[in-house]
């Protein structure tokens, strides 16, 4: 028989018949005068083999070598007992990581987050609009997007106590009542022009202080003042990267009037620790 007929008889195209010769998985048959290959029986009772097989879930690279087993071995039934074991351990493992895979689907469309982003991240974002959409104030396109991109490099490179401290302080935000205040500061801050003068600035980054003070137990001192870390540094690079310098001033007089805030509340044995000059 012709190609075509051993590729209909067994259900398969005749670019999967090519394939099997390509890898040595079929042998090649005798040819006719004119060329064309010559299939029999036997050589569609091997694509039946091998279709079977590679159903089961077996690999082409591994059939070859079950099927020649198989064939010549006594124990062929035991051998291939032993691959079908490996095959189903295998598989169990599949239907296990698929099962994973479902569950995260099911819970980013239950909690409606980003597919894009990591769950932690995409909740935190939506935390986030929440919070800003109850104080009164829109989510623009552009805040969207930067808040996204945000989050994504924070939730792949923050630790989980670092991320823990994020969410625990949004969480505050709307639990203490500050959305307004919060949300009020921050967008004066994203109206503040390039050439606000320093008496706004001063102005607004002692707001801006004192309702994060309301929310200071939220955050470990020792995270607070240490170093930035690789992937923290990151963050902040694209954060601060949006922001005008009159915007980056005011956030550096936060930070370091928060960071001394910080630091009073550490005992001497952490002051000392940050500060070896530094007195009981």
């Amino acid at each position: 028989m012709r190609s075509k007929e051993l590729a209909d008889l067994a259900g398969v195209s005749v670019r999967t018949l090519r394939h099997y010769h390509a890898i040595g998985l079929l042998p090649e048959p005798a040819r006719h005068a004119n060329g064309y290959r010559d299939y029999g029986a036997e050589d569609l009772a091997r694509v039946l083999r091998i279709k079977r097989l590679a159903s089961l879930g077996f690999p082409l690279d591994q059939i070859g070598s079950m099927l020649d087993e198989l064939d010549v071995a006594a124990d062929g039934p035991c051998t291939a007992t032993a691959r079908l074991d490996e095959l189903d351990a295998e598989l169990a493992a599949e239907i296990e990581r698929l099962e994973a895979q479902r569950a995260l689907i099911a819970q980013i469309k239950h909690d409606h987050v980003a597919p894009d982003l990591p769950t932690r991240g995409g909740y935190l974002m939506n935390l986030m609009h929440d919070l800003k959409r109850e104080a009164g104030y829109d989510v623009s396109a552009f805040e969207e997007t930067y808040d996204r991109t945000a989050l994504l490099l924070a939730s792949h490179l923050y630790d989980d106590d670092e991320f823990a401290e994020m969410k625990e302080a949004l969480v505050a935000i709307g639990e203490r009542g500050l959305s307004d205040a919060m949300y009020a500061v921050g967008q004066r801050i994203d109206d503040l022009t390039p050439d606000a003068s320093e008496s706004e600035r001063a102005a607004l980054a002692e707001e801006t202080v004192d309702v994060l003070l309301q929310m200071l137990d939220c955050f470990k001192p020792e995270n607070w003042l240490r170093d930035y870390n690789a992937g923290e540094k990151i963050v902040l690079s694209y954060t601060r990267s949006a922001f005008n310098p009159a915007q980056n001033d005011v956030v550096e007089r936060v930070e370091a009037a928060i960071g001394r805030h910080m630091y009073d509340l550490l005992d001497d044995s952490s002051k000392k620790a940050l500060d070896p000059d530094a007195t009981s």
